[in-house]
């Protein structure tokens, strides 16, 4: 076969470590169609919610928005090309650093809220997110901390009227 044959045959990887690469495929499109499923089962369980009721929207119209947007972009991740959705290079160093210190902190979120509030539990995930991974200062953090959880508290607990969870100090 010419050039303009070797056009036409299907691209095949030639690197080193051929089974490595296609191990990590297999999984990232494992990882793909699992956001799939699990946005179609979150929309389902959303729409037996009501998406809107007869004074507007409803309590399930914004858990399944966001569900066709988990599965949505699972989708998008799964039709695009072979090549396109491989990443053979995990994070490593600070980086790594940084994905453990997002996942810790929304983890930290996630248990303390029925125990601590939000009040409390936001305060130190915001701290955890500032000062661990974006290496924002002591006083910067907290500073900022207070602030995003005063404002978050005045506009959904005063101004909507949303009883957000409050810890065993009442707030």
């Amino acid at each position: 076969m010419g050039p303009a044959g070797a056009c036409l045959a299907p691209r095949t990887r030639t690197k080193p470590g051929d089974q490595w690469f296609a191990v990590t495929e297999m999984f990232e499109r494992a990882v793909n169609i699992f956001w799939v499923l699990l946005g179609a089962a979150a929309a389902s369980y959303a729409w037996t919610l009501g998406i809107i009721g007869s004074s507007g929207p409803d309590s399930g119209l914004f858990p399944f928005v966001s569900a066709l947007m988990i599965m949505g972009s699972g989708l998008v991740l799964l039709l695009q090309p072979r090549d396109a959705a491989l990443a053979p290079d995990f994070p490593r160093g600070a980086a790594l650093g940084r994905v453990l210190g997002v996942s810790g902190g929304l983890a930290f979120m996630a248990i303390s809220i029925p125990f601590l509030g939000f009040a409390v539990a936001g305060f130190v995930t915001m701290i955890i997110l500032l000062h661990a991974v974006e290496k924002s200062g002591w006083v910067f953090s907290v500073s900022l901390a207070f602030i995003s959880v005063a404002a978050v508290d005045w506009l959904f607990g005063r101004v909507l009227g949303m009883a957000l969870p409050s810890g065993p100090w009442g707030w």
